[in-house]
């Protein structure tokens, strides 16, 4: 878990690991820039790393890990009740599976501002598209290394191949996945569960997804594996959509408070906010992965 400082989230994405019941050992180690003062539980470890980079901070924490199972979650999120056991026992019956995930909800106590974000990524067909935030049912392979998510990661320690510090935040994980997948199988497993914190929509939520896309564009540009059929198709639509903005928009606005009613999260009295939260989300995504392309094709960073 990387950790900035220890207190409010951090503190309850702690205490939820440590809550976890399992009949043989676990330790958690928090990796942060400087030394922090952590529960005085003997499981709990401090690993420091300088370098803010997440990737490299995560390497390093797995350098330090003596464990068979890595278990990564985030700082701001709550790791639900039997995450540790339901995952581990996963790996035990199925010893071809590399790596496993599961959904990251947000949790109960979300703001109507986090609940729009939440819908936003978990609507089908106009969301995220990440089986993860849908917060899917069932159990399968997944089709693509972007269908979980590093807040909510488990990868057998000799299987881990470390991750590209080159890329460091946004698409580590995903490169890494890509590899496993082409050595064993990568599972989605509804039962291994945590409650991930959104950002509050609109500027919060809306920064961070543009700083997503454009990772998004940039590692494209430089010929990363990514899912180029799919940005296409996303941009060609984008394109249409834009420029037929004053046909589409009525039915694209019912399509959008349907879609994201179905979600069953956010409040009945904030749907009509949808149909512009999802043209702001949709349009914060194609003009960001369109300036990651420009940044990636010139060499910008």
């Amino acid at each position: 878990m990387p950790v900035e400082r220890i207190g409010g989230e951090a503190q309850r994405a702690v205490e939820s690991v440590l809550r976890q019941q399992m009949p043989f050992p676990f330790e958690l180690i928090v990796v942060s820039a400087e030394p922090l003062t952590l529960s005085p539980d003997n499981r709990v470890r401090n690993v420091v790393e300088k370098n803010r980079n997440p990737a490299t901070r995560r390497n390093r924490a797995v350098s330090e890990a003596r464990g068979e199972i890595l278990a990564f979650i985030d700082d701001d999120a709550q790791a639900g009740e039997g995450w540790l056991a339901n995952a581990v026992s996963y790996f035990d019956a199925h010893p071809d599976v590399l790596a496993l995930g599961g959904p990251d909800p947000a949790p109960i106590d979300s703001s109507p501002e986090e609940l729009i974000s939440e819908t936003l990524l978990a609507t089908a067909y106009l969301g995220s598209g990440v089986a993860a935030h849908e917060n899917r049912k069932g159990v399968f392979d997944v089709r693509s290394p972007s269908d979980v998510a590093l807040v909510n990661l488990f990868v057998r320690k000799n299987a881990f191949t470390g991750f590209d510090e080159k890329i460091g935040y946004i698409g580590e994980d995903t490169a890494l996945l890509e590899g496993l997948r082409a050595r064993g199988r990568v599972v989605y497993n509804d039962g291994v569960r945590v409650f991930h914190r959104r950002r509050p929509f609109p500027m919060p939520y809306l920064k961070q997804r543009w700083r997503y896309r454009v990772k998004t564009g940039q590692m494209l540009a430089r010929g990363a594996k990514v899912n180029r059929s799919k940005i296409v198709t996303f941009l060609v639509v984008g394109t249409a959509a834009i420029l037929f903005a004053p046909i589409i928009f009525a039915p694209y606005a019912v399509l959008a408070i349907f879609l994201g009613a179905r979600v069953r999260r956010l409040p009945p009295s904030q749907w009509p906010v949808l149909p512009f939260a999802f043209a702001a989300h949709h349009l914060t995504y194609y003009f960001g992965i369109l300036w990651g392309i420009v940044r990636g094709l010139i060499g910008g960073r």
